[in-house]
């Protein structure tokens, strides 16, 4: 696999094309990658089929699209456009734009776009149909633990303005401490969870 520079040598899974692709994006950030250029071509296409779709997001902050702010509408055929006309004007802001974008292969990935022919499109999707939903699968139960995240801190914010709140019993303040130790470990085993499949580590 060609890149920028050479991956960490701690742990290459396996040194396959696919094992790198993993680590580069497991280990480094959406800016280290675009700025090692690992987000256009090949690799990027490797890599990019390793990012959840927030990650692909922030790539696309990046792109040629985000600074220049070209036509969309020049990827899209007008109603009555001869078929020559459209090739013509798309392939032009291809050139012009997604050529050269440094995460042209996020774009691709995420918007299944970036650059690709109606054929080309329709061969991928028929391809990577079972990868395309499995993807969306993970970005969904990101989504989900994010939530998860936000409801446990928000029960323990409210049993803690419950125990400011109280005034009354000595065994009721204990009961709603004992509440409130329960709920901020729940939310620490969110967060410790949500922190490790990011790759941070236990000094971060």
């Amino acid at each position: 696999m060609m890149a920028a520079h050479p991956p960490k040598p701690a742990d290459a899974r396996g040194f396959t094309e696919d094992g790198i692709a993993r680590y580069l994006a497991d280990t480094e950030s959406i800016d280290d990658l675009v700025a090692g250029g690992y987000l256009a071509g090949h690799d990027g296409r490797l890599i990019a089929q390793q990012l959840r779709a927030p990650q692909l997001r922030r790539a696309i902050t990046h792109s040629v699209c985000h600074t220049v702010q070209p036509d969309v509408d020049n990827f899209y055929q007008e109603d009555g456009e001869p078929d020559a006309d459209w090739q013509q004007r798309r392939a032009r802001t291809v050139r012009d734009h997604c050529t050269v974008c440094p995460v042209r292969a996020a774009c691709a990935e995420l918007a299944l776009r970036g650059g690709l022919t109606p054929e080309k499109l329709t061969r991928r999707l028929v391809a990577e149909t079972t990868r395309l939903e499995r993807a969306r699968a993970l970005d969904g139960r990101t989504a989900e633990a994010r939530r998860a995240r936000i409801a446990a801190g928000a029960e323990l914010q409210r049993l803690s303005g419950q125990y400011l709140g109280t005034s009354g019993k000595p065994e009721k303040r204990l009961e709603n401490i004992e509440n409130i130790r329960e709920a901020a470990r729940r939310r620490d085993e969110l967060v410790a969870a949500y922190r490790r499949a990011a790759g941070w580590t236990v000094a971060a």
